[in-house]
């Protein structure tokens, strides 16, 4: 595939605005999903933990294995609204629709049914998701060539996915904290489904069409490229795995991931059971994350020209593992006050910064080097292929993210978690003290390895001048 023109000089702010709003929909729906519903099929309808990480894991890895194929296709996909925009426009509906569906099972269902429910609609909403999300990373890395203004488009991304998110947290916890019932009463969920849903299925629909304008300067479709099929996909993912920078930037990834769906799992049993806190209060910790989003967005840029990617990805894992693991520890240890002393719920609130600041920090140049890799792919094969490439990165978080979610779900049966818990009261403290092992120091371990991983990559600023160069005197010829 070759530019159509040289995007070097980066698309316009109104662009890079409407393209990170559809972040916004995905964060989300993702965050919702991730906060309420393991707390909303264990804790009050009384799925077991295994069965409600199956559930996850199961149409997480279906979905997983979509994402190359909606990758490969929208690489290769011709229409008047471009390659990546159709999927947009497809995606938005289905995916509040299912996301709504899961705040909505039949009474009569219990155990199994339960399950079934839950694992279908939760195959939709990430079927939907592959729909946009693929295509929507392949469309931000073709909006422009250049090594810095990639970090930028990609901090509009974060940033604005920052805001979605936030949002939602703290509606979700707002609403359950002012409702009768709260996080116990089944039908307090479905207003935040609704609410979420809908918002989502209208941010994306905003972001397909209103960024519809840059379509005609996208990368464009080489006429020798194959036509899809099984075959060519498994030789397209292969050649992906070849480049050794590629590969780097999966395994680390592979590591987050499976430290971050444990801690998905049992996320809102830490907050109300662990640390005690009510929902009134958890519902600010959406609050402390739009400062560090705004520190990464203006600094991942600069950290980027300062420290190269790598140096940035480093440092972003190494903050976001001692930030995950540090209070929990220390409470094991006893070397905090005890929970509702008033110093504990500032440090929560600064830790939870500190998490997501790195976070944001990480994701923005990860995202950055993988369009960068794509030039590499480009020079090496002559194929443009940002969405095999976002495809099987989003394969690799899913299927291990999913892992994580089951692993978590095993453990909340292994430490023996009661279902139609309201407070810590009615817990035993060795449980307690069990989940707060999982969530700090047994959690991060995987983490570590990511800072091996990311260290192996090589793609530099000045390599990836001499990339583009490279590129830019091929399509002269």
């Amino acid at each position: 595939m070759q530019s159509k023109i040289d995007s070097s000089s980066g698309p316009s702010i109104r662009t890079k605005l409407f393209y990170g709003s559809g972040a916004a929909a995905e964060a989300a729906i993702h965050i919702t999903f991730n906060t309420f519903n393991f707390l909303f099929y264990n804790n009050v309808l009384g799925l077991s933990g295994t069965l409600a990480g199956l559930a996850i894991t199961i149409a997480v890895v279906f979905d997983a294995i979509s994402d190359p194929i909606v990758g490969s296709i929208s690489d290769r996909f011709r229409s008047k609204f471009g390659r990546r925009h159709p999927f947009l426009y497809v995606s938005a509906v289905p995916l509040g629709l299912c996301f709504v569906a899961l705040y909505t099972p039949p009474d009569a269902l219990q155990d199994m049914g339960l399950f079934l429910w839950f694992t279908i609609f939760t195959i939709g909403l990430r079927l939907s998701l592959t729909l946009y999300h693929v295509p929507h990373l392949a469309l931000g890395a073709e909006l422009t060539d250049d090594y810095r203004e990639r970090s930028v488009v990609f901090g509009y991304n974060s940033i604005l996915g920052m805001v979605g998110g936030s949002a939602a947290f703290f509606f979700g916890w707002t609403y359950l904290g002012e409702t009768d019932g709260g996080f116990t009463e089944a039908s307090n969920f479905l207003p935040i489904g609704i609410v979420v849903g809908s918002s989502a299925t209208l941010l994306v629909f905003f972001s397909a069409y209103f960024t519809r304008d840059v379509i005609p300067s996208l990368k464009q479709i080489a006429h020798d490229i194959p036509a899809f099929s099984l075959k060519q996909l498994g030789a397209e993912i292969i050649d992906c795995f070849q480049n050794r920078n590629y590969l780097w930037l999966l395994l680390g990834l592979l590591c987050l991931s499976a430290t971050n769906g444990l801690r998905e799992a049992m996320n809102a049993y830490v907050g109300l059971f662990f640390w005690e806190l009510d929902p009134k209060q958890l519902r600010f910790f959406a609050l402390a994350t739009p400062l560090a989003f705004v520190f990464a967005f203006f600094a991942t840029p600069w950290l980027n020209n300062r420290f190269e990617k790598v140096g940035t990805m480093i440092g972003g894992v190494g903050i976001l593992v001692i930030s995950q693991a540090l209070l929990p520890t220390l409470r094991l240890l006893d070397l905090i006050p005890e929970n509702g002393h008033p110093v504990i719920f500032p440090m929560l609130l600064v830790t939870i910064a500190f998490v997501y600041g790195a976070s944001a920090v990480l994701s923005i140049s990860v995202m950055s080097a993988l369009a960068d890799v794509a030039d590499d792919h480009e020079l090496n094969t002559g194929r443009r292929q940002e969405g095999i490439f976002y495809s099987a990165r989003t394969f690799i978080g899913k299927a291990t993210g999913a892992f994580g979610l089951l692993l978590g779900g095993i453990a909340i049966d292994l430490i023996g978690w009661p279902t139609g818990v309201e407070s810590a009261d009615q817990v035993h403290p060795d449980t307690i003290f069990s989940l707060g092992l999982i969530e700090g120091p047994i959690a991060a371990i995987p983490s570590l390895f990511a800072i091996f991983f990311y260290s192996r990559y090589k793609i530099t600023k000045k390599r990836h001048k001499e990339i583009r160069k490279a590129l830019l005197k091929k399509a002269s010829h």
